[in-house]
């Protein structure tokens, strides 16, 4: 069995991996690694301890820049690493890391599959947390950062920088902003857009379509045109990144798509008459058979258990 210090040095070794620009959240080694919840609990550490290190002052970052770069000329650095405390050496190491690898540009394609990865630290300290099947590309350079949205939702938390701003792209549709977080949720057609805190704009192409405030939900079609605009409590947003799936009136078929996202169950829904059997309710989001019991309780759905990973709804 794998001693604390052995994780930490594998934990401190994916980090590396990540800020380097490896895409270890599609990486199924990582994923494997990831899913023992002390390995979790020593990289989530390490996390917030490279990221307290980020939030330091860039004249203090370059104050021990400084000093480490005239350890590493003394012929004795090794050495001496080995004597100081654990939390020293384990911090000059960090700030080593930084000084080499935190540059201006960092690009990462992450994919998360079957579950949702929560509070993906990105260089400049803002945070993103992926809904299951959900694809992204991040791409941050000099002037600007970015993020491609290709797939699924996420929702951004946002480190504020004027002189730098965040853009989230999907299709034609992009979000600017400078510090806030939102959720975005890219659909065929359409993307919807919901404000936790702060301000964002709405573009389709280069022209500016609205401003959303904390609270303001949106629904655009990829061609530019709103088709909702309103408000929603702000604990109902996200609602999925703490394992919930809200639905309001939601057509089933839409249902079923947002349920199969976190199950290995090919789920098929067979309909014959033109209706929508709208849903309401709140539901845990591994929940799905629990659901699929109480359907033909209040729609003439019929359930067929093919077998263990395959059921048919019909009606």
């Amino acid at each position: 069995m794998p001693n604390k210090n052995n994780i930490l040095e594998k934990a401190r070794y994916w980090l590396s991996c990540f800020q380097e620009g490896q895409n270890i959240y599609s990486n199924k080694e990582f994923l494997s690694w990831i899913n023992n919840e002390e390995h979790q609990k020593i990289f989530e550490e390490e996390k917030r301890f490279r990221q307290m290190f980020s939030n330091l002052s860039k004249e203090y970052k370059n104050e021990l820049s400084t000093r480490v770069k005239e350890e590493l000329r003394r012929e004795k650095f090794l050495n001496k690493i080995k004597i100081i405390t654990p939390f020293a050496a384990c911090f000059l190491i960090v700030i080593f890391v930084y000084v080499l690898y935190f540059k201006d540009n960092f690009s990462q394609n992450i994919y998360s599959e079957n579950k949702i990865i929560q509070d993906i630290l990105m260089p400049d300290n803002s945070k993103i947390t992926l809904d299951a099947k959900t694809n992204i590309k991040v791409a941050f350079s000099k002037n600007k950062r970015e993020v491609f949205l290709e797939k699924g939702k996420a929702l951004f938390e946002v480190s504020p920088n004027k002189q730098k701003p965040f853009y989230v792209k999907s299709d034609d549709i992009f979000v600017k902003v400078v510090g806030t977080k939102f959720e975005v949720n890219k659909k065929q057609d359409r993307v919807n857009i919901s404000v936790l805190e702060g301000i964002v704009d709405i573009n389709h192409n280069d022209l500016k379509v609205t401003q959303l405030k904390k609270g303001d939900v949106l629904e655009i079609k990829n061609d530019g045109k709103i088709e909702k605009l309103g408000k929603v409590s702000v604990d109902k947003m996200a609602s999925w990144q703490s394992g919930n799936l809200i639905f309001h009136q939601t057509p089933l078929f839409e249902v079923i798509n947002e349920f199969s996202k976190y199950s290995n169950k090919n789920i098929e829904l067979i309909l014959v008459k033109n209706d929508k059997f709208p849903i309401t309710g709140e539901f845990n989001i591994y929940e799905f058979d629990k659901f699929v019991n109480l359907l033909p309780l209040i729609y003439p759905i019929k359930v067929e258990q093919i077998s263990e990973n395959r059921v048919i709804l019909k009606d």
